[in-house]
């Protein structure tokens, strides 16, 4: 692949990994714990009355752009013909797929913000928000990590533990969308993410070497 094109696509990874990584801590020091699993009244509200959290939903939304550089670039890395480039293809499916629904995620965020300050019901609202954050882009983030992860298995530029940390962190994502159904306490699922970040940087560092 031309070496400019992956010198892009390992800057929109680094980029966005740093970007999310900066969010989650935003909502942190802002709010405290996230809740999720729950229809606790109460607790919702405690978390949602912080008018911050709609505010970073705005730094979300903009890291879908590097998002999607990096998720074009794997594709193109993977090749088009054989089974790499149907694993590459199914990869770049489900990333573009998780876009709209991260999207809709911070739009639910602002909107549950707005609900707690108008004193309107909202648990019916946060369970939509729960549903599809914390179950559906998981299966979603699963399958992209697991495909990309095997369709560039074999380039020696990618680093030789990366496809092994593919199918590890693809594990604890998929384990993830049984959380808020089986009673798994929010803080167990933490340990994906940085797995996660793990794969972005090495993800990214095998496109740099492609550049190289």
């Amino acid at each position: 692949m031309d070496r400019s094109v992956a010198r892009i696509g390992s800057w929109a990874g680094l980029i966005a990994v740093v970007g999310i990584l900066a969010y989650h801590a935003g909502l942190m020091l802002v709010a405290g714990q996230r809740v999720s699993g729950t229809t606790d009244e109460a607790a919702i509200r405690a978390y949602y009355e912080h008018d911050a959290i709609a505010v970073l939903g705005v730094e979300a939304a903009f890291l879908m752009i590097p998002l999607l550089i990096f998720i074009a670039v794997l594709r193109e890395a993977t090749g088009r013909t054989g089974v790499p480039g149907v694993a590459g293809l199914v990869g770049f499916a489900a990333g573009v797929a998780e876009m709209p629904a991260l999207l809709v995620m911070t739009s639910l965020q602002a909107a549950l913000v707005a609900g707690v300050a108008a004193g309107s019901d909202i648990v019916p609202l946060f369970r939509f928000w729960d549903v599809l954050y914390n179950s559906g882009t998981y299966a979603l983030e699963a399958t992209w990590v697991l495909a990309f992860g095997f369709a560039l298995r074999a380039r020696p530029s990618f680093p030789r533990w990366w496809f092994g940390l593919s199918v590890v962190t693809a594990a604890l994502l998929a384990i993830n969308v049984t959380a808020i159904w089986i009673g798994i306490p929010d803080v167990a699922t933490l340990p994906s993410a940085g797995f996660l970040a793990a794969w972005f940087v090495g993800a990214s560092i095998g496109l740099r070497r492609e550049a190289a």
